[in-house]
């Protein structure tokens, strides 16, 4: 009573909407590497783009944070030379200004050295 042969569809029409609802497994395989690799490809690409777009923050920063420390050095010598401030907190001022500064270096370390030329020119330095 067990009877292992499925019986052929007749009409054709009918076989090929059920290929339709149902399609093969291979199909389905091959669709789904297609999109991993589309995947793994947009992944890459914006790894890319990331890679590119984060040692221009750091540079723009690095320009920041040198000026603005450079700059509130200059006003903080001044200061303590016509003893507007006391050297304590000359200290605090200056040990706060370093800050920026090393979060650059630590942030270059990872991704790539910026140098800054007296005449104005940038170079980038990536990451060996």
């Amino acid at each position: 009573m067990n009877d292992n042969h499925m019986p052929s569809i007749a009409d054709e029409r009918l076989l090929a909407a059920m290929k339709a609802v149902n399609p093969p497994v291979e199909k389905l395989m091959a669709d789904r590497l297609a999109l991993r690799r589309e995947m793994r490809q947009a992944k890459d690409e914006l790894e890319r783009v990331r890679h590119q777009m984060i040692p221009r923050y750091i540079g723009v920063v690095k320009a920041i944070a040198l000026g603005a420390t450079s700059f509130a050095l200059i006003a903080m010598a001044l200061a303590l030379f016509k003893g507007l401030f006391e050297i304590k907190t000359t200290t605090i001022l200056f040990a706060s200004l370093l800050l920026p500064v090393w979060i650059v270096d630590q942030a270059e370390a990872r991704f790539g050295r910026w140098r800054l030329h007296r005449n104005g020119r940038t170079e980038y330095v990536e990451k060996a």
